[in-house]
């Protein structure tokens, strides 16, 4: 009698799975929509109670985990699992790694926000506690870039960090860019309430690596020639946000419009001046990717691997400077040619990125890891 040969099985961890989730979920549901099905591999996912019913990941065969990620007793939990399931390879899409697990494991670490000017002002918890956070973070981390087997990071400035900080060994990292979400382009874009006066946009959250001040010190000293929307479903530092404003007697030039349907999203973008994004540091930068997919021109500041993601197709200004974004606003109002220029070069930038290619990618490091 004949045995078919066992069965590769590869175990993701997909708690984080969907937008809910904010960057890191939109990552771990478009790489399990984009991973190329091999007959003689098993896909197993890891995946919250919530998501038992989940019609997306119908396919997969699932273990449910009760615990949060970043909980103690999810460290155990995952073991649990993990030693049921058996997997000859985990892939963690963030640095929760299972402390316990002795196989092959595979991180993704998205940026190293945290380890940027750590303060209890980036937090909305006790001082006390976020140090001790921070501490049990900085450990976690630590551990991780010891026990991955390889480590996935989504642009080559984040490489370049870990190999010139951390000493990592540039073959244990590997580049693998994130994907525009086209699903922008598939909607009908509504007639909204939009401004009935030239208008920049910012679209996500709010934290303060975010650098949303320097925005707002530039919309002051513009004296109403443009308004500023913000669309930002929630923050826990929205409320801070909103002091700002009014102390600042900002409320006539700037509107916060909470939660938008991607409908809605759709016709901010297409009839902004401009996108803005003025962040101190990032990950990947996608937020404006998808700003130039639909068209609209962005200025965004040179921090971190901006540069490296939207190359010469938008304006750059320094993040620490309002009076330098001032100017770039200024310049794409005032002259309707470059920003037709921006367009044309935005639209062609977006198309390099996709998250069928960022999930082939993925693959081809898994079979290396494996083998």
């Amino acid at each position: 009698m004949v045995t078919s040969p066992k069965k590769t099985t590869i175990c993701i961890d997909a708690r984080f799975w969907g937008t809910r989730h904010t960057g890191i979920g939109r990552y771990v549901e478009n790489l399990v929509d984009h991973l190329p099905e091999d007959p003689s591999t098993q896909i197993i996912l890891i995946v919250s109670q919530d998501l038992k019913d989940e019609p997306k990941l119908a396919r997969f065969k699932k273990f449910f985990a009760s615990h949060h990620p970043y909980s103690v007793l999810s460290l155990f939990e995952m073991s649990i699992l993990l030693h049921q399931i058996k997997p000859d390879l985990l892939h963690v899409p963030h640095i929760t790694i299972p402390i316990f697990w002795p196989g092959k494991i595979i991180v993704t670490i998205h940026d190293l926000i945290k380890h940027s000017n750590p303060s209890p002002e980036s937090s909305t918890k006790p001082s006390i506690i976020y140090w001790l956070k921070f501490v049990e973070y900085l450990a976690m981390f630590h551990f991780t870039l010891w026990r991955a087997s390889h480590i996935i990071v989504p642009s080559k400035y984040w490489k370049d960090v870990l190999h010139s900080k951390y000493g990592l060994d540039y073959s244990r990292i590997s580049v693998t860019y994130e994907g525009v979400d086209t699903r922008f382009k598939r909607l009908a874009a509504p007639d909204i309430d939009l401004p009935d006066h030239p208008y920049v946009l910012y679209v996500g959250n709010v934290y303060p690596h975010k650098n949303i001040p320097t925005l707002l010190s530039a919309i002051k000293e513009l004296n109403g020639q443009v308004l500023l929307v913000i669309a930002c479903a929630r923050s826990v530092f929205t409320a801070r946000l909103q002091k700002i404003i009014d102390q600042e007697n900002l409320g006539k030039w700037v509107r916060l419009v909470g939660f938008v349907s991607d409908s809605e999203l759709k016709s901010l973008y297409q009839n902004a001046m401009a996108f803005v994004f003025p962040s101190l540091i990032e990950g990947f930068g996608l937020p404006g990717l998808e700003a130039m997919s639909l068209g609209c021109p962005v200025i965004s500041s040179n921090a971190t691997c901006l540069p490296e993601i939207y190359g010469d197709s938008v304006l750059y200004f320094s993040p620490h400077d309002s009076h330098d974004l001032v100017d770039k606003i200024q310049t794409v109002l005032d002259s309707p040619s470059l920003r037709a220029k921006l367009i044309k070069k935005g639209l062609a930038q977006s198309t390099k990125y996709s998250w069928a290619k960022m999930g082939r990618l993925t693959w081809e490091i898994y079979q290396k890891t494996l083998h």
